[in-house]
């Protein structure tokens, strides 16, 4: 089967919708088919070769599209691209598009470009959301695949989990929450309670002010970034993971990392975190920052609820491993070439 794969931005940019992109076409190779993969992300192809073993085509020329989907048996959209989708109005090759956001602008409305792309989900084959709540506010019709984490990376290690330890990884940006978790962080009634902020952004600034004024920073500690197995080893050390997001995040992979190494999770209720999470943590309302206090007191306050919680992870963790959530993907391709 020859697929061409369309991914807006791919290494060695990186993101959350990048990784997903990697995993997938990796495994759609790796699965013996093959691949070219189209992305406005600059790179070098002598390096694409050695790193993927397929072909890598960046800001192709209009020929080169048009080449590309006379080629194709399928064509696999990670995000939709209206840019990209011009040339099956000559070659109508089957169509599978992956929602893994909002087709909403930033404000959360949808303007003229929004509403074309919704429209031209009706034009495709098969529309696969991340979440359900993706789902329901972009294309009913979708089927929901959660996305995968990398459970080579993240996984329980023999590291001693520090008691009472609340940890947060993000971007430190106004819509990720941190300054709510700070504030209710503060008002915590159990001593000797320790929140590690993980990430980087804009507002480290204004939150590490945040807690000199709270009067709190012999109990914070900002750590930056960190990525790959040290970032791994760094949530192994904490008891619980909040996740504040005031934004309505389409999933959130970074729920999964935390309990597959062992972190209870606190979330806000908006949107795919949900998902995520499951039955192996908790949600409050987003942007309370009471009711995010009072769960978060009653986390600390109630081991026997933190180990039931994470009796649910690895059941729960199944469902979105790599090979599990690449291998539905690619089984809805094969389904729609043969149709």
């Amino acid at each position: 089967m020859n697929i061409l794969f369309t991914s807006h931005f791919f290494y060695p940019s990186v993101g959350g919708i990048e990784i997903i992109s990697e995993i997938l076409s990796q495994h759609f190779n790796e699965a013996g088919h093959s691949l070219r993969l189209i992305t406005k992300s600059k790179g070098s192809s002598t390096e694409d070769i050695i790193r993927y073993g397929f072909q890598i085509i960046r800001n192709p020329s209009k020929r080169k599209l048009l080449e590309c989907y006379q080629w194709a048996d399928i064509v696999f959209q990670n995000n939709i691209e209206l840019r990209l989708l011009w040339p099956n109005l000559l070659y109508r090759r089957p169509l599978v598009i992956g929602l893994q956001t909002w087709i909403r602008s930033s404000d959360g409305h949808r303007g003229l470009v929004e509403i074309l792309k919704r429209l031209s989900l009706a034009t495709a084959t098969r529309v696969i959301a991340c979440s359900h709540a993706v789902r329901q506010d972009s294309f009913i019709s979708a089927t929901v695949i959660g996305n995968p984490y990398d459970s080579e990376i993240f996984r329980l290690l023999p590291i001693k989990r520090r008691p009472r330890s609340i940890v947060f990884l993000g971007r430190l940006v106004s819509d990720k929450g941190a300054d709510l978790l700070i504030s209710a962080f503060a008002s915590i009634n159990v001593p000797s309670t320790f929140l590690t902020i993980i990430g980087d952004g804009p507002e480290r600034s204004s939150l590490e002010s945040l807690v000199k004024k709270l009067d709190i920073a012999y109990h914070v500690r900002f750590i930056g970034q960190l990525q790959g197995t040290i970032l791994a080893e760094e949530l192994n050390k904490h008891e619980i993971m909040v996740v504040p997001s005031l934004w309505r995040e389409p999933f959130g992979i970074v729920a999964l990392e935390g309990l597959a190494c062992g972190c209870v999770l606190l979330t806000s209720d908006g949107g795919g975190l949900l998902d995520a999470v499951g039955n192996a943590g908790l949600s409050f309302k987003r942007g309370d920052t009471e009711d995010l206090r009072a769960n978060l007191q009653f986390l600390l306050d109630n081991s026997s609820a933190c180990s039931s919680l994470r009796d649910h992870a690895p059941s729960h963790l199944r469902s979105f491993g790599k090979m599990r959530v690449a291998s539905r993907y690619l089984s809805i391709l094969q389904s729609c070439v043969q149709l």
